[in-house]
């Protein structure tokens, strides 16, 4: 008999939804998370929002910093968009369309955060069904993330040995590349130099040192490459 697929849902996600899961034979987890609506795994966890939700939001300037919280937590995150029509029924957000268009675009495209649109809570929950199901069973990628062209130029050669680091892709080891002087040394360097600042409880907020104003590499990214490095350093709450 295979194991139930487990998630972990903030408790405060419809109860709708929690039912769907359950349909769906998940082991469903209630609890309070302060970051991200739905946990699969220490790296996956996602992120729901409606069209009046991502409207409101947008509004308020809480999008934004939720989006940052949970890229800079977990290694593999993911924005669900449900029901995104909802967004444009009151008048004056149907002229306000670029707006809204232009912050998932700039989430895409400048946060590098995945985005899945879905009509409703029931395709919603096949969705988070499908991710639990490739993160918790054992399922060969059929995808080939690390690629060689055949033709490699020095360039080439050094995104391609970036790419071995943890969670990097090509994108990924062409921003480290081009920040750290087209050297994969100083980038080797700017890991183990970085510090990772924690909150008071325990929880990462941040980093420091020649990581610090770089977008899209947080504490969770840090410390997985410092582990892959054999740093001495031991990321913990220094509290």
């Amino acid at each position: 008999m295979s194991k139930l697929l487990h998630i972990i849902v903030d408790h405060r996600e419809p109860n709708s939804l929690k039912n769907h899961l359950r349909k769906l034979e998940m082991n469903v987890e209630e609890a309070h998370l302060d970051i991200a609506d739905y946990i699969i795994s220490d790296q996956v966890a996602c992120e729901r929002k409606t069209g009046t939700d991502l409207i409101a939001s947008i509004m308020d300037s809480r999008l934004f910093e939720q989006i940052d919280r949970l890229i800079e937590t977990y290694d593999q995150p993911v924005l669900i968009i449900e029901n995104l029509t909802a967004a444009f029924e009151r008048v004056e957000w149907k002229k306000r369309k670029k707006h809204v268009y232009g912050a998932l675009t700039y989430i895409f495209l400048k946060r590098q955060l995945p985005i899945i649109p879905t009509s409703k809570v029931s395709e919603t929950a096949i969705v988070l069904n499908r991710i639990a199901s490739w993160v918790q069973e054992d399922k060969s990628d059929p995808l080939i993330a690390r690629k060689s062209p055949k033709k490699r130029n020095l360039r080439d050669n050094q995104i391609f040995f970036l790419q071995g680091l943890h969670n990097t892709g090509q994108k990924k080891a062409e921003i480290l590349l081009d920040h750290f002087n087209q050297s994969p040394t100083n980038v080797i360097k700017g890991i183990l130099k970085s510090k990772v600042i924690y909150t008071k409880t325990g929880n990462p907020k941040g980093l420091e040192g020649p990581f610090e104003k770089l977008e899209g590499f947080g504490p969770k990214y840090l410390i997985e490459n410092k582990k892959i490095l054999g740093s001495s350093e031991k990321e913990k709450n220094p509290n």
